[in-house]
């Protein structure tokens, strides 16, 4: 997944998991949410993480196209939208080895912000190229790997941010991690879902889920063509929900836009090799009025057809009655 898994100093398996070898880190089926604000430009995403392993150091990455202001969030606000249907993701490490590289290189990366949320240490990067954040990883006890550095570069070649989450609370079995709200801005809301290519499980992955909160109805695309996936259904969000939602994601009322929806999409197949990551672009609304009819010599949309026939049928009428005159 695009929030790629970050291998801390230790070793791993390539393609088992982020620890040393023998405590692999296993992950369980994602669900996301995104509250899309359309008027002000500004994503709200939330996941939630679940992961295993006797690993001592371990995290993930995230792309995001600007700053991303990060607070925890509740849980309960996937039960809250889960209960609106009409009737959390496999992932593996990124894995590898990789020595320590030349740290100078590393002073062009900026740090943006640090933060303790929802037991992780979080730190906001800003990357000239991915070779900056190559070094700046392996400074910091991370291990990268040729694969882990092209996933990055896509984001450092378009001015994104890359937030490096570190599991810090933390037992030896289970990681006790809460769920993780990021908003900034962007014109386009998105989910990320390109993956580095050791991040891809060899026997299949798990299941994506994304709750997409947004007015009117939108495609899934990959990129800007590619379908990625039809809603499985939609439902219209009540200002109770809404306001619910927003208390749980730790949101004022208003980020969560008036009458709005939720369109659940579900991938059975995540991570997998992806060109690009989930944008969501809204559908033209289909009026009554823009409906075309036929007419000899050129279409008429059906509102002005109807207004037309009307008039003549008017202007038929005043005939007859100045003929009987």
């Amino acid at each position: 997944m695009a929030l790629g898994l970050l291998a801390t100093v230790g070793g791993a398996y390539a393609c088992s998991g982020v620890g040393p070898p023998g405590q692999p880190v296993v992950f369980g089926d994602q669900t996301n949410i995104v509250i899309w604000d359309e008027a002000h430009h500004t994503e709200h995403f939330i996941r939630n993480a679940k992961f295993r392993s006797g690993a001592d150091d371990f995290g993930f990455i995230a792309p995001t196209p600007a700053k991303p202001e990060l607070s925890q969030a509740s849980s309960r606000a996937f039960n809250t939208l889960a209960a609106l249907a009409p009737v959390v993701v496999y992932s593996r490490g990124f894995g590898g080895g990789g020595g320590m590289a030349d740290r100078t290189k590393s002073a062009e990366v900026q740090v943006i912000q640090e933060a303790d949320v929802s037991g992780y240490h979080a730190t906001t990067l800003k990357c000239p190229d991915a070779h900056a954040i190559n070094d700046w990883m392996n400074q910091h006890g991370y291990i990268s790997t040729p694969e882990v550095e092209k996933w990055a570069e896509r984001y450092c070649s378009r001015g994104w941010y890359l937030t490096a989450f570190k599991v810090v609370d933390k037992s030896k079995l289970m990681a006790s991690t809460g769920t993780v709200r990021m908003s900034f801005r962007t014109n386009k809301p998105f989910n990320p879902f390109y993956v580095p290519a050791t991040n891809i499980p060899i026997n299949g992955g798990g299941t994506l889920r994304v709750y997409f909160v947004s007015v009117g109805n939108y495609d899934a695309l990959i990129g800007h063509s590619e379908t990625w996936q039809t809603p499985q259904w939609t439902s219209a969000v009540p200002e109770a929900s809404a306001a619910l939602l927003a208390k749980q994601a730790e949101l004022p009322f208003a980020s969560v836009p008036d009458n709005c929806q939720v369109e659940a999409f579900v991938d059975n197949n995540f991570p997998r090799p992806a060109a690009d990551d989930i944008y969501f672009v809204k559908r033209p609304t289909e009026a009554s009025s823009s409906k075309l009819i036929g007419l000899p010599g050129r279409q008429i949309p059906t509102t002005a057809a109807m207004s037309l026939l009307v008039s003549l049928g008017v202007f038929a009428v005043a005939r007859r009655r100045r003929s009987a005159g």
